[in-house]
Parts: structure tokens; C-alpha cells; sequence
């Protein structure tokens, strides 16, 4: 208390202290300061020091001329984040991620329509895909994460083809960073490479704020590309009917927030019949991801969904696995009890 009571007094005296300038004006003095605690938060005076001049920088980085004593939780965050732009850097430089496939089936017989590229990083404290695009955009990487993902990810399906590992004739689902598009360069570079199966290449378009229509009709534009886009994530934010209606996509992917519990749900259920209805008339084709249960599953084929994908069907693999058993048994009852019908 009486070190408080000191640094108080320090503080009090420096914002008393005004200097003259040559020009008559008065300008007062201020600082930011930091302090820890021994022994609580360390017994080493290098680390009290370092503790210091982090709880310091905390201030100029806010409200500059202020005292604030070191907060142990902000610096295990602080090395946590350090550590995860470490990482995110090193998975740059050594391509120390890859590309797995989740298969994406027809609802009307279970066959495979296309696969779904998705990024799977395996480093210490970074793992998760949407940490990667933090960093990024905070790093200015968003541009090498497009390129990088549109390259690795051609890679890896023409690599499975190369193998007879999936269908031939299914597409290839991309997940596309709204607003950035690939330079010229490489958009060359990726028509010399791929041009045989850019035909089945679809653009997913994850939902954001703002779409920047120039770079989406530059995305639409590049050599060898058909122009067909899907709207990821739908229903997952505030833009979902302005992001439609802009992108004007050929296919609508309902988001997982949509479609869990949808069995019970009948608000959810009304969303998905609009939306269906939406895009049935404008020869769209709506996508249900993130399906987890048979009774979603069941409830999403009522509603007339063309398309499944999600762990009740098959989980996304380097090698994609063939439709679960339990889903291809509820599609072989539901053509069963369909026929009989008739």
C-alpha cells in the first residue's frame, strides 16, 4: 500500500508539471507506466522488468498516460497469440497444411456430386482454419491464403483423380475469400495447370458484409473458370438475402446453424421451404451442410434439399470415404416407401 500510495504521488506530481515553450504556449507532461509485483508475479527481476514494460506497452497501446499493473491473463493471451503468428508463418513458408475432402451427395440416390475442399492445419496452437484467416487479414496475408488454397487444393483433387481415388465426374468445391482474387499471373499459371478440369471447379462465396462485385466478376471472368459460384454459409449472418441476390449463385449452401436440429425446429424448417422454394424456381440448387443426425437428414430430404453433406454421411477425409451405411440404408427406405406409394 505505501508503494501505491508512492507511484499515486509520482503520477500526481508528473501531470503538475507544465513546461514553457519558446513560443509562449504551456504544454503538460504525462507518462505511461507499468509495474509488477514480486514475489507474486515473479522473483526474477529480468522477468519483473519484462512484466513491467508489458503492462507499459498495454497503456500506450489504449489510454497513454496512465499506470496499470502487470495482468498475468493478458500475457498468457498475448504469448498465446505471438506464438500462433509464429506458427501461422512457419505453415506459410513450409506448406505445413493440407487439404482434405468431404463428399457432397445427391439427395434423390445417394451418389456423390462433388467434393468439398477443406484446409486441416496440424500445429501446436494453431488448428482451427478461421484462426488462419484472422492472422491473415491482420497480417495482410489474405491474398497468399487464396492463391495458396486455390493451388494446394487443385493439387490435392487432381492427386486423388490421378489415383482413382474419388469419382471422376464429381465437382470440385473451393472455398473462395470474397474479396480477394487471384493476379492475372496466376490466374495463367492455373489455366496451364489445370485447364482439364477447370470445368468442374464451383467457387464457394462465404457470406460477408460487403461483396465487392468487381472482384467476384474478375473471379468469374478468369481463363478457363465457368462463372459458377455457391454461396456458402447461408443463413449464418445479417446479408443472407443481399448476398443472394448480388451473387446471384448456382448453388445455396444452408448453413450448419440451420440445419442442426431442424427436425425439431419449426421456425428453421420455414426458413429452409422459403428458401428452397426461392431457388427452385430460378433453377438453383440448394446444399444442406453440417448435417449430424438421421433425423436431420430426414427432415432436410422432406424438405426437398437437392443436395447432402455432413459427419452423418461421411466425414471429410485425404482420402474421402463412400456414404455411411446408416445414411444409404435412410435414402434406400425413403425411395422404398416412395415407390410404394406410387
Amino acid at each position: 500500500e505505501m508503494i501505491r500510495q508512492c507511484l499515486d504521488k509520482l503520477y500526481r506530481a508528473i501531470g503538475e508539471v507544465e513546461f514553457l515553450l519558446p513560443d509562449g504556449e504551456n504544454m503538460g507532461l504525462s507518462a505511461s507506466g507499468g509495474f509488477a509485483w514480486y514475489p507474486e508475479d515473479s522473483d526474477s527481476l529480468p522477468m519483473l522488468m519484462k512484466y513491467s514494460d508489458f503492462a507499459m506497452y498495454q497503456v500506450k497501446r489504449t489510454q497513454k498516460g496512465l499506470l496499470r499493473e502487470f495482468d498475468s491473463e493478458a500475457w498468457k493471451q498475448q504469448m498465446s497469440e505471438d506464438q500462433s503468428r509464429l506458427e501461422f508463418h512457419q505453415m506459410l513458408d513450409a506448406r505445413k497444411f493440407s487439404y482434405h475432402f468431404q463428399p457432397i451427395f445427391r439427395a434423390d440416390d445417394g451418389t456423390v456430386y462433388g467434393y468439398e475442399a477443406l484446409m486441416r492445419v496440424d500445429m501446436p496452437s494453431l488448428r482451427e482454419p478461421k484462426m488462419v484467416l484472422q492472422i491473415a487479414k491482420e497480417e495482410g496475408l489474405m491474398k497468399e491464403i487464396e492463391k495458396l488454397t486455390m493451388f494446394m487444393a487443385t493439387e490435392s483433387y487432381v492427386a486423388l483423380l490421378d489415383k482413382g481415388a474419388i469419382s471422376e465426374k464429381a465437382f470440385l468445391f473451393i472455398n473462395s475469400i470474397a474479396n480477394e482474387a487471384l493476379t492475372t499471373e496466376d490466374e495463367k499459371d492455373y489455366h496451364e495447370r489445370f485447364s482439364q478440369i477447370q470445368d468442374r471447379i464451383i467457387i464457394e462465396i462465404t457470406e460477408t458484409e460487403n461483396l465487392e462485385m468487381e472482384l467476384i466478376r474478375k473471379k468469374s471472368a478468369a481463363e478457363g473458370f465457368t462463372g459458377v459460384f455457391a454461396l456458402d454459409d447461408y443463413g449464418s449472418g445479417y446479408n443472407s438475402e443481399l448476398n443472394l441476390l448480388t451473387l446471384n449463385p448456382h448453388y445455396v449452401k444452408v448453413d450448419v446453424s440451420i440445419v442442426r436440429d431442424i427436425d425439431v425446429d419449426e421456425n428453421k424448417q420455414q426458413i429452409v421451404r422459403n428458401i428452397v422454394e426461392y431457388a427452385h424456381k430460378r433453377d438453383m440448387k440448394i446444399i444442406a451442410e453440417g448435417i449430424e443426425t438421421g433425423t436431420e437428414m430426414k427432415k432436410l430430404l422432406e424438405l426437398e434439399v437437392d443436395f447432402l453433406q455432413g459427419y452423418y454421411l461421411a466425414k471429410p477425409g485425404l482420402v474421402p470415404p463412400a456414404l455411411s451405411e446408416d445414411a444409404r440404408l435412410l435414402l434406400w427406405d425413403r425411395r422404398q416407401s416412395g415407390e410404394s406409394r406410387e
